[in-house]
């Protein structure tokens, strides 16, 4: 076959006859769903699609999309949906400061308590724009400690651990009144001179870590070897970190590390104390404990969330586990009743796919997230949802706009950048497990949604490649 490709090319050429080489060069194979589907079951064993049209959410095209499979973090999209449904896209996680006694003349007597209701977007910003509120009532001294309430949530702190891997970070800790996504940065830099101690910087600020650093400055020739770990927390509520090792000096980079808090009640403590000594009010005492706010307690101040529309783009664009996992508590405490609980959300977010139609053997969730093997969603399921939030203004435009966009932000940044389509979805990543769930189309085309479910997979970056292949040209393939 390749001889005669040979001798028909040799033959056109001597004729003078370029055109038959030109349509031969460019002719491709035209794809189709089934030459998609083909390619798919290459690199995974179960697949699961459904395309449908919107806004009508016909069906185009759909293939085993009444099977569940594990769908990773594509459990997002549920979350968000449900939450975007029962709170509306206005809501505010609130955060409130009590004490026992009124403020006189500015004084607290005794201790001041702190209560979250799920804030999940609790950052240092967020902490310095509390304390400075407190402040601006006229209170500049505290004369006991500060306690924080995690009662919200039940437990009051939980690991989520997926494949036994806790220490990762992407296995978020969850806590009812939880500060920078319970994680503390540290930044390690050179020091003045070969020999000296290196520079540690943490945030957000505090006296949670206790750092004990070994780690000296070296010649600008040496080799960076820096080893930080948590050696545990204290009887006091500290962390303690051990760091070891040595950095060149006038080294052109900083060296970061980012940690899972091991005592998330005592991490908001010291971080809400700085944040309030920052800004003008002093403590009588340096306890930071754990406490639920007493009964008689009054209530000094309340601080709202940004509205939960607004929060939900890091939730989705950039696939925060500790965000949903806080989301999907805070529904349970929020619509059934508190304390929030891992099943109370989950009952929360069935409830409301039952009400679209969607059967319950369908759904089966564990989790708010996806970090779990557990989770089964089908295809079907996903595209009701996607045509359901499509169609219904009062969410639309924020459900849409907190997902990733390819060639632009989040997770789709660095995919599908030279396509024409325009894409706007949710993408799903476990061992073995991909998945895409969105909104696809050209420019003055139709919109479809598109949602794909590869288990089992053989080779995750080619399974991943195909897979948004054809989330490209389902605009293509469908206008035939």
């Amino acid at each position: 076959m390749e001889r005669l490709k040979l001798y028909l090319t040799i033959f056109f050429l001597l004729s003078g006859l370029t055109a038959p080489i030109q349509a031969w060069a460019i002719q491709k194979p035209v794809p189709t769903y089934q030459s998609h589907l083909n390619n798919l079951q290459k690199y995974a064993k179960n697949v699961g699609v459904k395309v449908v049209a919107l806004p009508s959410g016909q069906t185009v095209w759909q293939y085993q999309s009444e099977v569940p499979l594990v769908p990773a973090s594509l459990v997002k999209v549920l979350t968000s949906y449900t939450a975007l449904k029962q709170l509306g896209p206005f809501h505010h996680f609130d955060t409130g400061v009590w004490a026992l006694h009124k403020p006189r003349n500015g004084i607290v007597q005794g201790d001041i308590w702190i209560k979250s209701e799920g804030d999940f977007y609790l950052v240092g910003e967020k902490l310095w724009s509390l304390a400075n509120d407190l402040r601006k009532t006229g209170i500049h001294s505290v004369q006991g400690g500060v306690y924080i309430d995690n009662c919200f949530f039940e437990p009051e702190s939980e690991q989520i651990c997926l494949d036994g891997k806790c220490g990762r970070s992407y296995n978020p800790i969850i806590s009812g009144t939880a500060v920078d996504f319970n994680t503390i940065n540290f930044v390690v830099l050179p020091g003045d001179r070969i020999g000296s101690p290196v520079q540690v910087e943490w945030f957000p600020p505090g006296d949670y870590p206790q750092v004990i650093s070994n780690a000296t400055t070296a010649a600008r020739a040496a080799k960076t070897r820096l080893k930080l770990g948590s050696q545990g927390v204290t009887s006091a509520g500290h962390e303690k970190f051990q760091l070891t090792g040595k950095i060149p000096i006038q080294s052109n980079r900083s060296y970061r590390y980012q940690f899972n808090v091991h005592d998330p009640a005592s991490f908001a403590g010291y971080s809400f104390r700085k944040a309030f000594e920052q800004a003008g009010i002093k403590f009588g005492k340096n306890t930071v404990k754990s406490s639920q706010v007493p009964p008689g307690a009054i209530k000094l101040l309340t601080f709202e969330s940004a509205p939960l529309g607004d929060l939900l783009f890091g939730l989705n664009r950039y696939s925060n586990n500790f965000m949903a996992e806080m989301l999907l508590r805070a529904l349970g405490g929020l619509v059934v009743s508190p304390p929030g609980t891992l099943t109370k959300g989950v009952t929360v977010i069935q409830q409301t796919l039952s009400e679209l139609g969607i059967p319950a053997q369908q759904v089966v969730l564990d989790s708010g997230s996806g970090l779990s093997r557990n989770c089964r969603v089908s295809p079907k399921a996903f595209c009701r949802v996607l045509t359901s939030a499509y169609n219904d203004f009062s969410l639309a435009p924020e459900f849409l706009s907190s997902m990733a966009m390819n060639a632009r932000e989040g997770t789709l940044r660095k995919r599908m950048r030279r396509s024409l389509a325009i894409v706007r979805g949710k993408t799903g990543t476990l061992k073995n497990v991909c998945g895409f769930a969105g909104y696809v189309h050209y420019p003055g085309q139709q919109v479809y949604a598109v949602v794909v479910l590869l288990n089992n997979v053989q080779n995750l970056w080619e399974a991943k490649k195909s897979m948004f292949e054809f989330v490209e040209q389902v605009p293509i393939i469908s206008r035939k």
